[in-house]
């Protein structure tokens, strides 16, 4: 059974920070711990209740704009973009991963891991830029479209 709890030491009476939220884990056979969230982590843990130490992650998702996209098995579907997850993987051997970092999805199935800030703006910019570009694709494109004549037979 899952018992995630709320403990309910906030800082000031009227405080909007949300109190902790802890449960018990059990690690391999033998081993209890007991586990706390950041307040950031918006994950259920409902399935966090044993397993590797390092199968735990902390974060949250935040969802991109889903875009018509044609396949020709499976036709027309609609696809995120531009989604991903912050996250931290408290017990991680990797230093990177045990701090705040973002993973990246520019396209389904397609991850950009462990991103620090200044990486995550790099591509923030990137994307800005292609922007303005499309827009000035669209512009020209417009009037190519709007000056055409259909060639007569």
């Amino acid at each position: 059974m899952h018992n995630l709890t709320t403990t309910t030491t906030s800082p000031t009476p009227n405080s909007t920070v949300p109190a902790p939220r802890t449960w018990a884990r059990t690690i391999g056979t033998t081993g209890r711990i007991i586990e706390t969230c950041p307040p950031e982590c918006e994950d259920s843990h409902v399935n966090d209740t044993d397993g590797a130490l390092d199968d735990l992650t902390h974060g949250y998702y935040f969802k991109g704009p889903e875009l018509p996209v044609f396949d020709a098995q499976d036709g027309t579907a609609l696809v995120p973009i531009l989604a991903g997850r912050v996250q931290i993987d408290p017990y991680s051997r990797d230093l990177k991963r045990r701090r705040p970092h973002l993973n990246f999805e520019p396209f389904q199935d397609e991850v950009m891991e462990c991103l620090t800030p200044d990486e995550f703006a790099q591509i923030i910019a990137t994307i800005r830029a292609h922007c303005d570009q499309l827009d000035k694709v669209h512009a020209r494109f417009a009037e190519i479209h709007d000056q055409w004549a259909e060639p007569q037979a």
